[in-house]
């Protein structure tokens, strides 16, 4: 019986989530449908491939030189991006959190 409230916080994470563009080291810290893309810096929550119209709230789906898309958290500036990243206004439909070079 002790482990039932364990069971409803673990069930409860993983149907919140992060948000896109959340720090991560796993796929579980991201929600369902999403991946932590452990390439970029600290991790990155994201969508992949994605198109258009199929990322989640305050996100934009960028397409990459490499062709590959990926649901990117969206900003204003780069004080709206984590540590490391900052706010590309000139590569997609919609400024993005970029990782930084």
């Amino acid at each position: 019986m002790r482990s039932l409230p364990f069971a409803l916080l673990a069930l409860l994470f993983a149907a919140c989530g992060a948000e896109i563009g959340d720090e991560c080291s796993t796929n579980a810290e991201c929600g369902q449908g999403r991946f932590c893309d452990r390439a970029s810096r600290a991790g990155y929550c994201t969508v992949s491939p994605c198109t258009a119209d199929s990322c989640p709230e305050n996100s934009v789906c960028v397409e990459f030189e490499n062709r590959q898309t990926f649901c990117m958290a969206l900003c204003d500036n780069s004080g709206d991006c984590r540590g490391g990243y900052f706010c590309d206004d000139e590569t997609a439909a919609a400024p993005f959190c970029r990782e930084k070079p």
